[in-house]
């Protein structure tokens, strides 16, 4: 009797210790959300990244994020809260390039099928509206390091340093705000469950309608993307860095970048290219590719179904 009794004693406090544990790293999880500092440009909502370092990419026999790096992130930004709308879009450029698809048309869902060339013109344009300064150059002089031979567009497309307007995250500055400190393969932690991952993005098994086949499931289709904002954001308090619809980011694409990458301030492979950056998977990639390190290649002129928009301000 008083073996049972320490017995139930122990697995009380066990369980109670267990339980307090829990609640306190749900509590610091959702601080880091509550305190995060934002503000609002027009209908806009950016979230403070300070400046820190990180573990960038991840050491893969092979992969084109290999070999992991230490990157430094010298100055702090602003980072939208949620992927550009195809709303947000539509008042800046008068189109709707989603208007039709399959994937999906409204007013809060993310804006896709929009080439790389168009996301930095959308970043001027939106940059102008709201007094800022330009931070592309765009010319429509042929960029020679393009040795695309399907681009007919190849803009050439550089940087003002000094420039105070929105502009495409660097895939250093992507990762950095995807990952939020995690050293984890995706933000959430390492779970890439079909709901597990489900509860922090829409993807190719929750995005759909579940097709069944003699009372078993089968297979999912007709996938759509989701109103912006529905899933937990990550640490940062950054929504959909994960799935719903992927995201350009500025750098040429060079599948052996990381082998010789920058540390500090990465701005990216300064050679020729066909292809740029694009991050954060989609409705079509299941979970366990929604790896915060994983990367895309899209020609720039490409208009995927599912590529979009998720923009950076400068912090100083």
């Amino acid at each position: 009797m008083i073996c049972s009794k320490k017995f139930f004693s122990k697995l009380f406090f066990n369980g109670l210790l267990i339980f307090l544990i829990a609640g306190f790293s749900n509590l610091f999880s959702q601080s880091l959300v509550k305190n995060s500092k934002e503000k609002t440009i027009g209908s806009i909502s950016l979230v403070f990244v300070p400046a820190g370092s990180f573990f960038m990419g991840r050491t893969v026999d092979g992969a084109d994020y290999s070999p992991q790096r230490k990157v430094h992130i010298t100055k702090a930004f602003w980072i939208s809260k949620y992927e550009i709308t195809q709303k947000e879009y539509y008042d800046v450029t008068g189109t709707n390039p989603c208007q039709g698809s399959k994937y999906g048309t409204g007013d809060n869902l993310p804006v896709y099928n929009v080439s790389w060339y168009e996301a930095v013109v959308f970043c001027n344009i939106l940059s102008e509206k709201y007094g800022l300064e330009s931070y592309y150059k765009i010319s429509k002089d042929e960029d020679r390091d393009n040795i695309s031979d399907y681009d007919d567009v190849k803009w050439t497309v550089t940087i003002n340093e000094d420039a105070n307007g929105f502009r495409l995250p660097t895939e250093a500055q992507w990762e950095y705000a995807c990952s939020a400190g995690k050293r984890e393969r995706f933000f959430w932690g390492g779970n890439s469950s079909w709901n597990g991952a489900g509860e922090y993005a829409w993807h190719l098994f929750n995005s759909g309608v579940k097709s069944y086949s003699k009372g078993r499931f089968w297979w999912v289709k007709y996938h759509t993307v989701k109103p912006v904002g529905k899933r937990r954001p990550n640490p940062f308090g950054i929504y959909d860095m994960a799935g719903n619809v992927a995201e350009w980011c500025f750098d040429r694409y060079e599948y052996n970048y990381y082998s010789s990458g920058d540390d500090i301030d990465p701005m990216g492979w300064q050679g020729q290219y066909k292809y740029r950056v694009v991050r954060g998977g989609d409705i079509l990639n299941a979970p366990e590719e929604l790896e915060s390190f994983r990367r895309w290649q899209f020609a720039p002129f490409e208009k995927s179904g599912l590529n979009g928009i998720r923009l950076v301000l400068p912090a100083e």
